[in-house]
């Protein structure tokens, strides 16, 4: 009798591990007009595949079609566009003098793949966060291994088939599981990880790459705090807070975590907030408002709401819709500060004294962002003096991670690393010194016997 043989997910990972590392070694994938060529595929493909990609993202996380297609699929085109444009000039040797001993010669730095890629993406922007880093990796001359995240599956099932339909084998594969596949794609030898998510499994890509000696991207998050100085436009600061942090339903590794606004004007800043929540969400459930992703999210957040709550509009269990929350009361030590929140609830923490809330937050773990709202240019600089942070925005919040000619990033336990643009390329490349000698006589060549050479150069070369 036949027996049905299966392969395990380790199996299967270790198949796709092999045939990206031969797919580079055979150098298939180090001629820039190969890659150019395979982004300009991409770059029809998600076009032609826009309208399943929008109805995924809103089957896996009821994405308004407005956040799902800027932050999605416009994001990952116009990134594609600009390494269509700029790629040879980045990817061109940089040519740079030689000291005179050892005319005559030619020196230049030159960037080369790393060789096979690990990316692991996340579910909250599922289709950008995943082609980001990966359209990098491409254009640096890199096979790539894509682990989208389980937790969105209709959106993992579109990047398989595109990636599938663009790319050759070996070239790009995708794989779709959960921890059982990512424990097996750590056991294989990448020579470069790209991880975007929470620090726990940060920190196992982080202690698998150490293993190996390889290069690891951390995109992680924590807790990004919104801080208002006294002479801040209350009627603007709402209206862009409100803008940045129910995007998404704030499901945003760089959303304003939490507000620090002068005790004095707390009453106020809360009342504009939830004045703009009332106008862009209405009374009822909320119609342009992204879902929680699962069940376990949407009790989690449940959980982080104590004390005095503001609510705005009604939830809906069934659709995990959760109404937008502001916690006007919050102080440093409620449940709601023990985490990052990565959802639509809004703490907003009262402080007397600015240097005394600074002192606070150097205390606290770096974020990824740090926002700043206020007049004074010499407030706002010494603020981002004061507190480490991935990246910065004054006067608004988030607009800093869509401008695609700006690293993104973090510091400390908001992670390491920085891509988009043309960081991402130099991310997934290595600079490799090259020096040409060429075939005339050496004026400076040290070789034996010495004799006085040693004490003439020492009086020669001060």
């Amino acid at each position: 009798m036949d027996e049905t043989s299966t392969t395990s997910p380790g199996d299967k990972v270790c198949d796709l591990f092999r045939g990206a590392r031969e797919h580079f070694a055979s150098g298939a994938t180090l001629p820039l007009e190969v890659r150019l060529e395979g982004l300009g595929r991409l770059e029809s493909a998600v076009l032609e595949q826009s309208d399943a990609i929008l109805a995924a993202l809103a089957d896996d996380l009821g994405k308004p079609l407005l956040e799902a297609w800027l932050a999605e699929v416009h994001f990952v085109l116009s990134e594609i566009r600009l390494f269509r444009r700029k790629l040879r000039a980045w990817a061109k040797p940089r040519r740079v003098s030689s000291p005179f001993f050892v005319w005559p010669a030619r020196s230049e730095i030159r960037r080369e793949p790393f060789g096979t890629v690990l990316v692991a993406a996340p579910w909250n922007y599922p289709f950008q966060l995943s082609l980001g880093p990966l359209v990098a990796a491409l254009a640096g001359g890199n096979t790539v291994v894509l682990k989208p995240s389980e937790l969105a599956p209709a959106t993992a099932g579109i990047l398989e088939d595109l990636v599938a339909n663009v790319f050759e084998p070996g070239q790009v594969s995708v794989v779709v599981g959960g921890a059982e596949i990512g424990e097996a794609l750590l056991q294989q030898d990448f020579d470069f990880l790209f991880y975007t998510g929470g620090e726990r499994v940060g920190r196992l890509y982080a202690e698998a790459a150490a293993r190996r000696l390889a290069p690891v991207v951390l995109e992680l998050g924590g807790k990004s705090p919104c801080l208002i100085a006294e002479d801040a436009d209350l009627d603007l600061v709402a209206r862009r807070l409100v803008a940045a942090k129910w995007f998404n339903a704030g499901q945003t590794c760089i959303a304003p975590d939490f507000v620090l606004v002068p005790e004095t004007r707390r009453g106020a800043l809360v009342a504009r907030v939830v004045a703009e929540l009332e106008k862009a969400y209405g009374k009822g459930v909320p119609v342009d408002l992204a879902a929680v992703v699962n069940e376990a999210h949407y009790q989690r957040l449940l959980g982080l709401v104590s004390g005095e709550v503001v609510q705005v509009g009604e939830d809906d269990p069934v659709r995990r819709i959760l109404a937008p929350r502001v916690l006007p009361n919050t102080d440093w030590d409620d449940v709601s500060m023990r985490e990052e929140i990565f959802g639509p609830i809004l703490p907003v923490i009262g402080y007397e004294s600015l240097e005394g809330v600074l002192d606070r937050l150097r205390k606290r773990p770096d974020p990824l962002a740090l926002y700043v709202f206020s007049r004074d240019h010499e407030t706002l600089e010494a603020i981002a003096g004061a507190v480490r942070s991935g990246s910065v925005c004054f006067n608004d919040a988030m607009k800093q991670a869509v401008n695609l000619n700006l690293p993104f990033g973090g510091v400390g336990a908001s992670g390491m690393g920085r891509y988009r643009g043309r960081a991402g390329f130099e991310t997934f490349t290595w600079t490799r010194a090259v020096t040409r000698r060429f075939w005339v006589k050496d004026p400076f060549l040290t070789l034996p016997p010495y004799g006085k050479k040693g004490e003439w150069m020492r009086r020669w070369m001060k």
